[in-house]
């Protein structure tokens, strides 16, 4: 019996504590001005995307079929110059305008909302090529956030029982961006979400499948790029159904015969995002395979 109260009674400290823990975020957030206001106001997602939460486009006054950059954080070259980014080599190396919406601590749901939504420049009139740079840990995005200091939101889709996917919910609910929240959601995925290959794979066909979709609805002849980032062994996903002459998947370790996640081409040794070396390394076999 004693064991039991004393069961119980941790239980309930550890409740009060959580609860204290969320309402002092919840407070501490909405005094700062965050956006957890846009969320109670339920103001659409793509009201809340601003142009400067993008890299600029580069190369403006070529002629040339354009070139469109998806993803994350390494996609938009976090702690780099305009000048270190892949959009900026790729455009200085082949002439052509390069626009990068990628979003740092975003993945899928990101890239499929803003093509969905026509967030694209008004001035994209046929791009040669959609290239997604994908992080394997974008998959863990698709369950919870990237990261606790993230507190952007993200629209929220779901597959429905053909596999097709829809927009559940245009935002997150504040709270389930808070500290704890993230803790426990990211225990959850290790112990049961991450080793379900079929159903991740499932969500991973699905987001390109339907990225590839609607860039087609708008550009029947745009190319649609996965390029995978890092060790190929990773990406444990069967594309088969999807590849063709206008899906095409590459690997960057592949590309350029280099590991790019070695401490050679991170950030730091305990930053494995992308320094400048690591686009260089890839620039020219990208743009050789892509004919570029």
């Amino acid at each position: 019996m004693k064991i039991f109260k004393y069961i119980i009674g941790n239980l309930l400290i550890f409740f009060i504590l959580f609860c204290a823990l969320e309402a002092i975020l919840y407070f501490d957030y909405r005094k700062k001005g965050s956006d957890i206001d846009y969320h109670i106001k339920k103001i659409p997602y793509i009201n809340r995307i601003k142009a400067n939460d993008f890299r600029p486009t580069f190369g403006t006054q070529y002629k040339k079929q354009s070139i469109i950059i998806l993803g994350c954080s390494y996609a938009y070259g976090e702690f780099l110059t305009d000048e270190q980014t892949l959009g900026y080599k790729l455009s200085k190396a082949t002439k052509r305008p390069v626009y990068n919406y990628a979003l740092k601590g975003k993945g899928f749901q990101n890239a499929l909302y803003i093509i969905q939504n026509n967030f694209l420049d008004a001035n994209i009139k046929n791009p040669k090529y959609f290239i997604y740079v994908f992080l394997n840990d974008h998959v863990r995005r698709i369950y919870s956030n990237s990261c606790m200091s993230d507190f952007v939101g993200q629209p929220l889709y779901k597959l429905d029982k053909n596999n097709q996917l829809y927009l559940y919910k245009d935002y997150y609910p504040r709270y389930r961006q808070f500290y704890t929240f993230y803790f426990f959601n990211n225990i959850i995925y290790k112990l049961f979400i991450e080793k379900d290959i079929e159903r991740n794979n499932k969500y991973v066909n699905a987001y390109f499948k339907a990225m590839n979709t609607e860039i087609k609805k708008r550009f029947p002849n745009t190319k649609f790029i996965v390029l995978t980032y890092g060790n190929q062994d990773l990406y444990k996903y069967d594309f088969s159904e999807l590849i063709n002459d206008d899906f095409i998947v590459l690997n960057t370790d592949c590309l350029s015969n280099e590991k790019l996640m070695s401490a050679k081409y991170q950030i730091s040794n305990s930053d494995t995002h992308p320094n400048e070396q690591a686009w260089d390394v890839i620039l020219n076999p990208l743009i050789e395979r892509l004919s570029l």
